[in-house]
């Protein structure tokens, strides 16, 4: 077929129109076609419907404006970019099978025409929906990196011809920071980079009046920078109270009828107050010092800054994507109705997903394979739950709550989350139900999100509350502290044997030192500290003890076995409950926190190694981290009233919980007051 030129009497006669402005569907399909007349189109000024599919059309021939146009059919071509789809604002279906695209243009179309509902003839709000939250998550990055890098150089905006060249720079930077996720959607990436930045210069150069009032307002957040100007010599740092009016929907899952909720911290108004922390004390050689960098309260239920109530539970840190056994610095913590994610580097919130009606008490990282047409995609997924006993999966870098898993699941609240080590896609669960569920959360499709799971094996413990778990590696073991002792199941043996997937198990009890001192064995605290080492605490002790797995597990007798520790760590004599022990498997320290919101730090690298005799002696802590005392020095009334109210708040803290980064740059620990704090190493 020759090539078919396009005039304004045969639109006519194709479409049986008098004049142009009539047409509101125009069917070009299968006419070879290799260009389009930007001028004729121009002069149809009503057409909804076009179908331009089975040509030679290239994204250049396709370089038209049509205001109007809602549905656009340009399949079977030779397209190469989607990027003209921007000219057509009001776009609602979009075909374009059969060219040379990628998955990344999928994700650029949706970014470029804000009405997208259909592509390919499938619905498309998945895809407009993580366009959306990924648009939301790296703005307020990419905003600090043209401040930080760029803004300087070009005071008087950029060149229409250095925009292509500015914005590859901002993307590299923006990568390096881990703000964006998949490699494969790069093009994608890149192009919301570009689009986020044109925004942003837009802004800075054509209301100026309206980014100096931004500027002037003392609620806003204080960015990296500014926070430089508390030295380690001073020794000061702010409590950022994030109060948040705008939120963010999340899609649910069928299973979930309950309103979610999501904030970034790129809308967030904050209160600051001042903190002087006490000199430490002890100062041991073994272990360095640590400074307060960023104490945040986050975890409000109603977005209330002066809200003390709030108890945050957990704090773990996301595992590196590049670098097996590493971490970043983000941090993910959970208490109320809230799970953040916190950028210890930096101080700020970068994720809140809020669940009203939820208490949430527990969260777990993994990282596995999505599922993808041609290779898998690895990322992180954090598993959270608590008091509505639904283990919520979130896939944090795309800000997307995917997953209610209640099938099969607790008949009370959940306490704890840990993932298998070697198994990225099996988790254990305990509640206070008594119960130790072994799920399997499947692998989601990297665009719909559709996956399988269920609960592969179920251990009953006398409906006591499972508190902590530990899973040894080398021997398939998962450990367990409850509130009636502490238990041990060979997860190996009942996962190869189909008819062991009930009570009947290979279980021993573990029976820690001074077992028989209390009349209720309350092991509130369990952590495993390296591959065969255990750090363990009860109730009603001023001490924590190290032990070791394997020799617990060569003394098993008639379903018992006697613990004799390798150390025993001096900690506080308290009568509170829940202060859990924290560390990074096998890093060599260990922490505690305590009811006077001391971080207790442990020197213990000696005795991950087996050959290392007991030691006798009660152990010294190697360094005692103080809670910092408050003080108040701002001007406005309410904000002194606010600043004196947390002073007051946070004169008798309790330590939750506390954890480290991988190589221990990094401490964080939660507390009963709503507190988030960031302790840095010292150099």
């Amino acid at each position: 077929m020759e090539v078919q030129d396009l005039t304004e009497d045969f639109l006519l006669q194709l479409t049986g129109c008098k004049q142009l402005v009539d047409i509101k569907q125009l069917s070009l399909h299968d006419y070879n076609l290799v260009k389009l007349d930007p001028v004729l189109f121009r002069r149809l000024q009503n057409l909804e419907d076009l179908d331009v599919s089975n040509n030679r059309l290239t994204e250049t021939s396709l370089s038209i404006t049509i205001s109007t146009l809602k549905k656009l059919d340009c399949s079977n071509n030779d397209l190469s970019e989607i990027d003209f789809v921007q000219n057509f604002q009001n776009l609602e279906e979009l075909h374009m099978e059969g060219n040379h695209l990628a998955e990344s243009d999928n994700f650029i179309a949706a970014a470029l025409c804000p009405h997208l509902t259909r592509i390919n003839r499938s619905k498309y709000m998945v895809y407009q929906h993580l366009v959306t939250n990924l648009k939301s998550k790296v703005t307020p990055v990419i905003n600090g990196i043209w401040e930080g890098k760029f803004a300087k150089m070009y005071k008087g905006g950029i060149p229409a011809a250095k925009l292509a060249e500015v914005s590859e720079q901002v993307y590299v930077v923006a990568k390096q920071q881990r703000a964006y996720g998949h490699l494969k959607l790069e093009k994608y990436h890149r192009c919301l980079t570009k689009l986020i930045l044109q925004a942003l210069v837009i802004s800075e150069y054509e209301t100026p009046a309206k980014r100096r009032r931004k500027s002037e307002n003392p609620q806003r957040i204080i960015s990296s920078q500014k926070n430089k100007q508390y030295t380690p010599q001073v020794k000061e740092v702010k409590i950022q109270c994030f109060k948040s009016d705008s939120q963010r929907s999340i899609p649910q899952s069928k299973a979930s009828t309950e309103e979610m909720c999501l904030t970034t911290d790129s809308k967030n108004s904050t209160q600051y107050t001042r903190i002087k922390p006490v000199v430490p004390v002890t100062r041991l050689p073994t272990l360095p010092d640590f400074e307060p960098a960023y104490f945040l309260r986050c975890h409000s239920v109603k977005n209330e800054a002066s809200d003390h109530s709030t108890r945050v539970w957990r704090c773990a840190f996301e595992p590196s994507l590049d670098v097996p056994g590493q971490t970043t610095n983000i941090v993910a913590t959970c208490g109320g109705d809230s799970v953040c994610l916190l950028d210890c580097s930096t101080g700020k919130l970068m994720m809140r997903y809020k669940h009203p009606k939820e208490h949430f008490f527990a969260l777990a990282w993994t990282t596995l394979t999505m599922k993808n047409k041609e290779n898998g995609i690895r990322t992180n997924i954090l598993a959270a739950a608590g008091a509505n006993k639904v283990v919520r999966l979130i896939h944090p870098i795309q800000h997307l709550c995917y997953a209610d898993m209640t099938r099969g699941a607790h008949t009370r609240s959940i306490s704890t989350l840990l993932f298998h080590p070697k198994k990225e896609t099996w988790l254990f669960s305990g509640g206070t139900d008594g119960k130790i569920i072994l799920w399997d959360i499947g692998r989601p499709s990297v665009s719909s999100y559709k996956f399988a799971y269920g609960p592969l094996l179920v251990l009953k413990n006398s409906g006591v509350d499972i508190l902590n778990l530990a899973f040894m590696t080398g021997t398939g073991y998962l450990v367990c502290g409850s509130e009636g002792g502490c238990y041990a199941h060979n997860i190996d043996v009942l996962t190869s044997d189909e008819q062991s997937k009930s009570d009947q198990t290979s279980k021993f009890e573990i029976r820690l030192p001074d077992w028989k001192t209390t009349k209720k064995v309350f092991v509130d605290a369990l952590v495993q500290v390296s591959d065969d080492l255990i750090a363990s605490k009860c109730t009603e002790q001023s001490h924590i003890q190290l032990w070791s797995f394997s020799s617990a597990l060569a003394k098993v007798n008639k379903g018992k076995s006697e613990v004799v520790p390798v150390a025993t760590l001096d900690w506080k004599t308290t009568d509170e409950f829940y202060i859990n022990l924290g560390t990074y498997c096998n890093s060599g320290m260990l922490m505690c926190g305590d009811d006077n919101g001391r971080l207790w730090l442990y020197d213990v690298r000696k005795f991950q190694n087996k050959s290392t005799a007991a030691c006798d002696s009660l152990l010294k802590p190697a360094r005692l981290l103080p809670w910092p005392v408050c003080s108040a020095r701002t001007k406005r009334g309410k904000d002194r009233i606010l600043a004196e109210d947390i002073a007051k708040q946070t004169e008798r803290t309790i330590i939750n919980s506390a954890t480290t980064n991988w190589n221990q740059h990094y401490i964080v620990s939660v507390t009963d007051n709503n507190m988030v704090c960031i302790w840095t190493k010292t150099r």
